[in-house]
């Protein structure tokens, strides 16, 4: 049994506000051993979790931090399969992902770490303990499982609109992938339980669906369909990617490989012009329902917190008080119209980006986008009415399409 910090990670509440933990005077050897304790298997946990860490600090506060302790945080992680994701947040598809943040307001510099999490159910009527998958059949992501690619390209067309939707659709279908992968290499071991045996025939056509979100989401970047917060979620992903292969280059150049650094060379520079491409673009703006309404009532409420932070300097009138008091029914009302725009795969931070400030106004677009964490709360997709029946599972392969970067 883990102990120490790793039994308290381990052990996290969900539905706990903050989970920082700071990681000040830890070297490698521990930083590898918390990891590995961790994180080497999925959090018993019923609700996604972000847990974060402080892995350094400004010029009063960075000696308390080893120079290196980011990377070998990283490190740790990509060696148990994690993958960085700056669009990550605590929701199931983005589980097995960290992003790292540069906080200059705090002058501090975090990891945020999404691990697995695998529910666990009571005894069975049988009395047997079983690991179990929590999901409505009629859920958007089981939907997506069960239907034909055809199917689902309809299905894609009427609920899942936007670059973002789509690119948390493309995750949960690669989920689906590794998940198909394992209960195949189960069933030559022994035989699957009744629920495994279920799950895999419901998994159909995964490899054509990979290649046919892609390829959609590829055609947005193409062709500028994409929101501000999504033309900066592309910018900095190309920006990474770059980055890597531009090492990779330099290890091919000092072994001698001419023509392995030409072919990167190239695949560079076709991934910098689409980049700088982004530039160009005029940020889609989708609609919104009940705009005037939002609008309206993120005025009122952004009044009332000005009342707040005033109460505590002077004594507050019959009037203020009760103004006060209508807090949260605006709360949620506002959050029952919030819902109301909410789609298939939709996250919090991809309708913020969408939604009217209390002005009524939108922020204007960079001429050249920078990475950086947005809003990093989980926002619950609808559920869907549409079923669709599994024709059994098609073996799975890893896409190849070098645009599927857009997807980690």
């Amino acid at each position: 049994m883990a102990s120490g910090l790793a039994g308290t990670l381990r052990s996290v509440n969900p539905d706990d506000p903050v989970d920082l933990h700071d990681l000040g005077g830890y070297d490698q050897a521990q930083v590898q051993e918390l990891v590995k304790d961790a994180f080497g298997k999925p959090l018993p946990c019923h609700e996604p979790v972000k847990i974060s860490f402080v892995v350094g600090a400004g010029k009063k506060g960075r000696q308390k931090y080893t120079p290196s302790l980011p990377k070998d945080l990283i490190g740790a992680l990509t060696s148990l399969g994690f993958e960085e994701d700056r669009g990550a947040s605590a929701c199931m598809e983005c589980c097995g992902n960290f992003k790292y943040q540069h906080d200059t307001d705090k002058d501090l510099k975090f990891l945020h770490v999404f691990p697995h999490v695998t529910p666990l159910r009571e005894s069975s009527v049988s009395g047997d303990d079983e690991e179990f998958w929590d999901e409505d059949e009629d859920s958007p992501s089981e939907v997506c499982r069960r239907v034909t690619v055809w199917e689902l390209k309809d299905l894609v067309k009427a609920n899942v609109k936007k670059f973002s939707q789509k690119r948390v659709l493309l995750q949960t279908i690669k989920g689906f992938v590794k998940e198909f992968q394992e209960l195949e290499a189960r069933m030559m071991e022994q035989p699957l339980t009744a629920k495994e045996d279920e799950r895999y025939n419901n998994c159909v056509e995964l490899p054509e669906k990979v290649e046919l979100i892609t390829g959609l989401m590829e055609d947005m970047v193409s062709n500028g369909k994409l929101t501000r917060g999504e033309v900066r979620l592309v910018w900095a992903q190309l920006s990474d990617k770059i980055k890597v292969l531009e090492g990779e280059a330099e290890k091919a150049k000092a072994d001698g490989k001419a023509k392995k650094v030409s072919k990167i060379q190239e695949a560079i520079e076709k991934m910098e012009a689409r980049r700088d491409g982004l530039a160009d673009i005029k940020p889609m703006v989708y609609s919104i329902k009940h705009e005037g309404q939002i609008k309206r009532l993120r005025r009122e409420l952004n009044a009332i917190e000005k009342l707040e932070r005033a109460g505590g300097k002077q004594l507050m009138d019959v009037s203020t008080v009760k103004k006060i008091g209508q807090k949260q029914d605006l709360q949620d009302e506002l959050d029952d119209l919030m819902q109301d725009n909410i789609g298939w795969f939709e996250t919090k931070a991809s309708l913020e980006d969408m939604m009217p400030s209390a002005e009524g106004k939108k922020s204007k677009p960079k001429a050249k986008p920078s990475g950086g964490g947005g809003n990093d709360d989980g926002w619950t997709t609808k559920s869907s009415n549409k079923g669709g029946k599994g024709k059994g599972g098609s073996k799975p392969t890893q896409a190849s399409n070098p645009f599927d970067l857009l997807s980690s």
